[in-house]
């Protein structure tokens, strides 16, 4: 939980790291939340449209309008939660050693598909090693190593 909350913390801190557990954490919070209020919206939508034909009130102005705010709803959580997710992956890059002008990439087809396999699958630094809990053995920094070091094998 407080992976998701952590962010919201940090609203628009742009500095610091974030680890691949805060990212996901959020942005599957995030996605929830969305679906959360587009199903919301949409059963009160459903509901006051069959009170507007059940009352016979589908002529007024008011009743249309009152259903479109409704509608839109959903669209109103994209901006609220546009500064947060900004502000975690540019952490979340941070982290990975890259600079927060890899977001730009949002702006290019595809992008962000790019972006997201960077960001997710990329394995992180400090923040990352800071996650590991304390019961293990490579909590102190001893055992870990890198792939590459892994790989190469003694002459």
């Amino acid at each position: 939980m407080d992976e998701w909350i952590r962010p919201w913390r940090l609203y628009a801190d742009f500095d610091g790291r974030a680890t691949r557990r805060d990212y996901w954490f959020f942005h599957l919070g995030a996605a929830g939340a969305l679906v959360a209020v587009g199903t919301l919206s949409r059963l009160v939508e459903d509901s006051l449209a069959w009170l507007i034909a059940a009352l016979r009130l589908g002529e007024s102005n008011a009743a249309a309008l009152l259903l479109f705010a409704i509608m839109l709803m959903p669209l109103l959580a994209v901006p609220i939660l546009l500064v947060p997710s900004l502000a975690v992956s540019a952490r979340r890059l941070r982290d990975l050693g890259r600079s927060p002008r890899w977001l730009l990439l949002l702006v290019a087809p595809f992008g962000g598909v790019v972006l997201l396999a960077l960001l997710g699958l990329g394995r992180g630094g400090a923040a990352d090693a800071e996650a590991l809990t304390p019961a293990s053995p490579a909590a102190n920094g001893a055992g870990v190593y890198e792939l590459a070091e892994h790989a190469r094998l003694p002459a």
